[in-house]
């Protein structure tokens, strides 16, 4: 009882000392200090035999078919050094507690022959969210023609193009979170990475394919009455697909998702490259006359998972992207965004944690762990940076961001801690050049269960 008395102690302590306007240094190392003794209060737990429930029920005596659930609830607890506003006043800090994604999976495989999956849940629940609604994030059927070959899928669906990050399973992330440029259209013309469409995918010798051709949603202008390139309304196709050459094992293609944290389980070496085609999906300004403009994005990257010979692995990721929206396009987001500056006030980018994080030009992305040897606690400890360097057309400085934190892993994935620690650029007019002023960051720990 004195024990768990005195981390409640701390606690305190540490939110009371930051309503005093504690230093960006003491406030990260105090959080840190919290995470230790909950890390060290975890061990006695983790060293016990984790069974881990099939959620998997077996609808024929040959197993060919069956039906089965996923469930995933993924909470943040941060601390996020708020943007200045727009005359460059600083903003208090703020912690908070967020869900980040909440989902139910329902799915059915049918005599080898079809495949039905279905997600609803959740994202982006916060103090000041409205009352929580339920979202539909996948609907689709899937016609087994050519068993691993050859699959026909139709519905709401996330056979994406363009990246391997661009179709990553949640679950299975190496940092806290995707970086949210892996979804260019996202809040325009797809709904949480999805669009209606049809899609073939399947292997062919080491080689793994994915086309699609969507119809994206309805969003943006009827005419540009603006001087900047904006979405516009039109009913085309968008056609999308990726491509990536398997080097060793190969992945499991019955789920839509590429893991981006597969802890040496098995040996990953995989090189891809992708593609996104929206015909006239934006209204263009160029010297004050707009036109209808493509939506053209590409990339290539490279993810490698390897187990060691110590029972660690190293994991790692390396993409770039391309992006052509149209002159000078950008669009900024911030993730479970709990700013409170009103719009006169706010920087361009935005309020609270907002960050530009689309738009025409290119972007590297760079990510790598280490799975520790399984001497701490039974699952393992596994450390992880990335980088990210943003070129935009319409900024006048790129900008390098980094995080950097460390999983616990307790069960694998399905048990799992992350803390994490991300900076961003703030960008404000510096002798009428749109450049960076200053840096502010956050602190993310996050935990998720998902059986």
């Amino acid at each position: 009882m004195l024990q768990k008395r005195n981390i409640a102690l701390l606690t305190i302590g540490i939110l009371e000392h930051n309503k005093q306007g504690i230093s960006n240094i003491y406030f990260r190392r105090c959080f840190f200090v919290c995470f230790v003794f909950l890390l060290f209060y975890l061990k006695g737990f983790a060293q016990a035999e984790l069974k881990q429930p099939n959620l998997r029920f077996y609808l024929s005596e040959d197993k060919s078919s069956y039906a089965g659930m996923v469930m995933v609830n993924q909470v943040w607890t941060r601390y996020i050094w708020n943007n200045p506003d727009n005359e460059g006043n600083q903003q208090p800090g703020e912690l908070d507690f967020a869900l980040r994604r909440s989902r139910v999976i329902l799915y059915t495989f049918l005599m080898d022959k079809v495949f039905v999956y279905t997600q609803v849940g959740h994202d982006g629940l916060n103090y000041r969210s409205g009352n929580p609604a339920l979202s539909l994030y996948n609907a689709q059927t899937e016609y087994i023609l050519a068993k691993n070959k050859l699959h026909l899928g139709f519905g709401l669906s996330t056979w994406n193009g363009l990246s391997r990050y661009n179709n990553a399973k949640l679950l299975d992330f190496l940092c806290v979170d995707n970086p949210g440029f892996v979804y260019p259209v996202g809040g325009s013309f797809d709904r949480f990475g999805r669009q209606l469409g049809v899609y073939m995918k399947g292997t062919l010798d080491r080689l793994h394919y994915r086309v699609s051709a969507a119809k994206p949603f309805e969003t943006g202008f009827d005419q540009n009455t603006e001087s900047t390139t904006v979405e516009r309304k039109n009913n085309n196709l968008a056609f999308k697909g990726y491509f990536n050459w398997q080097f060793f094992d190969a992945e499991g293609q019955l789920f839509p998702y590429m893991t981006m944290n597969n802890l040496g389980q098995a040996k990953l070496l995989h090189i891809g490259a992708g593609f996104y085609y929206h015909p006239d999906a934006m209204w263009e300004s160029i010297a004050g006359s707009s036109q209808p403009k493509d939506i053209f994005l590409y990339s290539a990257d490279v993810f490698l998972d390897m187990p060691l010979g110590n029972k660690g692995a190293i994991t790692s990721y390396l993409g770039y992207y391309n992006y052509d929206f149209g002159e000078n396009y950008i669009k900024s987001s911030g993730s479970v965004n709990v700013g409170r500056l009103g719009a006169s006030q706010t920087l361009p980018q935005g309020a609270g944690n907002a960050q530009w994080e689309t738009g025409t030009g290119t972007i590297v992305r760079g990510e790598i762990g280490y799975l520790l040897p399984k001497k701490i606690i039974r699952s393992g400890l596994q450390p992880f940076a990335a980088f990210t360097w943003k070129d935009f057309e319409a900024l006048d400085e790129a900008g390098l961001q980094y995080d950097a934190g460390i999983n616990v892993l307790i069960s694998d994935h399905n048990i799992k801690w992350t803390l994490q620690y991300s900076n961003r650029p703030v960008y404000n007019h510096v002798n009428n050049l749109n450049k960076i002023a200053e840096y502010k960051g956050q602190v993310v720990f996050q935990t998720q269960i998902y059986f």
